[in-house]
């Protein structure tokens, strides 16, 4: 499982860093898992809507990629998506001195406890986080986002969540008139769309739409055996999943696939993976081949979540340039916090050439542009709405 870890230091850049792993065992006492399941419970019905978030903070973009990243431009874009819907914003300044004076190196996330200091000191009513997945500028250029904005309330959880992922090859159409190969260029068109997707969401309190998904993207094998309750909010936390792959951050990304595309979903309230992922240190968890039953159960007790996701990824593969294969490997298990048992399993594999008979149409050219349409698709499965 990928995580980074909290230290003391000075606060972090807006830039990508490097972050420590920690890996422990789970000690959660009685009273410690009580506790916070009390207070979070009565927080639920307190999360801010879109209407009511008058001031966002913009935390520093995370890099999940091995290289650089265009972390100063998607700044701006979502600061520019937050004005546009007349939201105020923290100000560098003062972000960067709340950060200090808490000595906050991880900013790819936020938990319960430093959440309710931001609002207080900031007068923040929510975050955004975001982070670059894959950029590269070679030809074609290629560039995948993760966006989310998370309440401040005394149960942070994620009220809006967007992706995108894009490749200047993507369209090339007749005489490959629609090939793009500047990479500022197709950046541009990325952060419209992840920008515009966050601008819509604070007008309207609606999220936009997730990409369409082929039939070819569904899981190829899956058990479930969850009832949802019509009406119900179902609380659910993700965590990282197993890395077995060799794309570095591959568990991390899935993880926020995941928390994207059921934060999506009127069934069910997404966890902050930010107070999922203070739970893990604080009890001191590690999922060995991924999750257990009983790091479920812990999990479920210290963040007040009814269900669990995790999974394994066993393969995350991208190319630069124009030709190479894409391919992702994964599969879900989700735990129900009241019964203790698995009612959710999947397993998902694709190429991104799977049913590509002509012309390469529909050719998967990013991991990224093929997961989160797989991921989609389990989501769908999960609430029901896709079997």
């Amino acid at each position: 499982m990928e995580w980074s870890g909290v230290v003391d230091g000075p606060a972090p850049s807006r830039a990508g860093r490097k972050d420590s792993q920690v890996r422990c065992r789970h000690r959660l006492s009685p009273v410690a898992a009580v506790i916070p399941l009390v207070l979070l419970l009565g927080a639920w019905a307190m999360t801010p809507s879109a209407g009511t978030m008058a001031k966002v903070a913009v935390f520093p973009v995370e890099n999940l990629t091995s290289g650089s990243v265009p972390a100063a431009e998607v700044t701006r874009a979502l600061v520019g998506g937050l004005t546009s819907a007349g939201v105020g914003v923290v100000s560098d300044d003062a972000l960067e001195a709340f950060m200090a004076r808490h000595r906050i190196r991880y900013a790819a996330g936020i938990d319960a406890a430093m959440a309710a200091r931001l609002r207080e000191e900031t007068g923040a009513d929510g975050a955004v986080f975001a982070s670059v997945e894959w950029s590269s500028a070679a030809e074609p250029p290629k560039i995948a986002l993760l966006a989310r904005l998370a309440s401040t309330s005394d149960a942070p959880t994620v009220v809006w969540a967007d992706d995108v992922g894009l490749s200047g090859d993507d369209a090339p159409g007749l005489f490959e008139l629609g090939l793009v190969n500047d990479y500022q260029v197709l950046l541009a068109r990325a952060l419209d769309r992840l920008a515009g997707s966050l601008t819509a969401y604070l007008k309207t309190g609606r999220a936009a739409g997730a990409p369409k998904a082929a039939s070819k993207f569904r899981p190829k094998t899956s058990h479930r055996q969850i009832t949802l309750e019509p009406g119900r909010i179902y609380s659910i936390a993700v965590v990282p999943f197993f890395n077995l792959s060799e794309r570095r951050q591959a568990g991390q990304i899935l993880a926020l696939l995941f928390a994207r595309h059921l934060a999506g979903r009127p069934e069910f309230r997404v966890v902050e993976p930010g107070v999922t992922r203070r739970q893990l240190l604080d009890a001191r968890i590690i999922m060995d081949g991924g999750i257990s039953l009983s790091d479920a159960d812990a999990i479920a007790a210290a963040t007040g979540a009814d269900l669990v996701l995790g999974g394994r990824v066993f393969r995350y593969e991208d190319y630069e340039g124009p030709d190479g294969r894409t391919r992702v490997d994964f599969s879900t298990m989700l735990v129900d916090r009241r019964s203790g048992r698995v009612v959710w399993s999947s397993a998902s594999d694709n190429e991104g050439t799977d049913g590509v008979l002509v012309f390469e149409r529909g050719t998967s050219r990013t991991a990224h542009a093929m997961a989160t349409r797989m991921v989609r698709l389990v989501a769908d499965r999960i609430a029901g709405r896709d079997r």
